[in-house]
């Protein structure tokens, strides 16, 4: 029987250059993506009259915090649907916190809320007060609803504000100058990441 030639396949080259071809493409996307991808803003530095409602407020206060910026799109969805503002009674029969009166209400200051009209807008704004907390250290709390009309359509400003004094008045003006001449911050709502980001870039 003579001798047989064994001749090696090259179906395993073959493949190992397409995949490293393709691992080399991937890379230099990578790598392109990477050096042509613009800077991402860093977050705002807060102004002297705001605070950052992840690391400047109790937890008390950001319990509230958190109710009311939950709060916004429920107030606004009813102002949507009936054109007027729901009032206290109607936002504790919806069972909304903060303001409906149930564990978390009284855990976090049993506060008494009011709703107001400001004078100085008549484009559909109301605001709504909290105050006369009873765990020490709390705040006051303005949640500002505005629905500014323009034409057929319409823009919602809608801002949370803190102030130290628990039984704070609450505003007849709420421009914000007013607001801050009064004593009232503005809560900014940064997420845990841009947090972060802002306090090292204050510390560096």
């Amino acid at each position: 029987m003579s001798d047989a030639t064994v001749i090696s396949p090259q179906n395993g080259r073959i493949e190992s250059a397409v995949v490293a071809t393709v691992f080399c493409a991937v890379v230099a996307v990578t790598v392109l993506y990477a050096l042509t991808r613009p800077d991402q803003p860093a977050p705002l530095p807060l102004l002297e009259w705001q605070v950052s409602s992840f690391s400047d407020l109790t937890a008390e206060d950001q319990a509230i915090h958190s109710a009311l910026f939950g709060a916004i799109g429920e107030i606004d969805w009813y102002y949507y649907r009936l054109q007027t503002w729901p009032d206290i009674p109607e936002l504790e029969e919806d069972v909304l916190p903060p303001f409906y009166k149930d564990a978390f209400w009284e855990k976090n200051g049993a506060l008494q809320w009011t709703m107001g009209r400001p004078l100085n807008n008549d484009q559909g704004a109301t605001y709504y007060h909290g105050a006369g907390g009873v765990v020490p250290g709390q705040g006051s709390y303005l949640l500002l609803m505005g629905h500014i009309h323009a034409g057929m359509l319409y823009s919602n400003q809608n801002t949370i504000w803190i102030h130290d004094d628990v039984n704070a008045p609450y505003p007849e003006i709420v421009r914000r100058g007013s607001l801050i001449r009064a004593g009232w911050k503005q809560v900014i709502t940064y997420s845990g990441a841009d947090e972060l980001e802002r306090l090292r870039g204050a510390g560096s």
